[in-house]
């Protein structure tokens, strides 16, 4: 018992002991912050000022990994951030684009759904379960979607769009089915271990 109280407690003081002021942090912080501004665009009809917006806040979720690993900076409020920022901001354009007219709203509702499963499973499972390709893919395809319809470029342009969107939902709905892959392969080789955790580690 006190051996695992004492590594709870050290886990807490290495998080309590990170640099909360980083490079990588802030990025994923402005990242949080150009939603209201994205979704605030939309509605004024500013599309291409939106996707613009859109676009370099998209960016950041690629610098702020990547940053963080090159430099050492990867910390506790980064991993949590970082996935509420991605599934914030992904999740309400679709969910303003759909109150526009430019997305279904079962389409919507379906992603929406998936990134909350997405959120709660990143957070529940965080030391875990690694985020898989098929996952990175989906993301990167569903914001590009996103950007595309949001810049409204004629008809072709927005078939375009909702194709790329389609095509997205579907991978990360593929990355979902290999989560829960994961997820049950984790719990049962703890079973079978005697239910220890981290058996299959």
């Amino acid at each position: 018992m006190k051996n695992g109280s004492g590594r709870v407690g050290a886990r807490l003081g290495n998080h309590l002991g990170e640099r909360v002021l980083t490079l990588p942090n802030a990025l994923t912080l402005l990242r949080l912050l150009a939603i209201p501004v994205v979704l605030l665009l939309l509605f004024a009809g500013r599309d291409v000022a939106a996707a613009t917006v859109f676009v370099l806040a998209a960016v950041t979720d690629f610098l702020d990994g990547r940053l963080a690993r090159r430099w050492g900076r990867a910390s506790y409020l980064g991993a949590v951030l970082d996935p509420v920022a991605d599934r914030l901001m992904l999740s309400s354009a679709a969910v303003v684009l759909a109150i526009l007219g430019s997305l279904p709203f079962l389409v919507v509702a379906i992603l929406v759904g998936r990134d909350v499963l997405a959120l709660v499973g990143s957070l529940a499972f965080r030391d875990k379960i690694r985020v898989n390709k098929v996952g990175k893919v989906a993301t990167a395809v569903l914001m590009a979607a996103v950007a595309v319809i949001m810049y409204r470029p004629g008809t072709t342009g927005e078939i375009l769009g909702e194709v790329m969107f389609a095509l997205g939902l579907g991978l990360s709905l593929v990355a979902g089915a290999l989560y829960a892959g994961t997820i049950k392969r984790f719990y049962g080789g703890n079973a079978d271990g005697g239910g220890k955790p981290g058996g299959s580690r």
